[in-house]
């Protein structure tokens, strides 16, 4: 597997490398959406 700080072409990367850079993309979005959630839902319960 590459470095992190070395730039990687799609082209190198194979399928289950791809697959995996999605699931960990996937994966990130989640959390992030998931604090963003729960940030909402805090605001709203401090407006009641």
């Amino acid at each position: 597997m590459a470095p992190l700080w070395r730039a990687v072409r799609v082209g190198e990367l194979s399928t289950s490398q791809m697959e995996n850079l999605v699931l960990d993309l996937a994966y990130v979005l989640g959390v992030i959406a998931l604090f963003v959630l729960v940030g909402l839902v805090g605001k709203a319960v401090e407006k009641l």
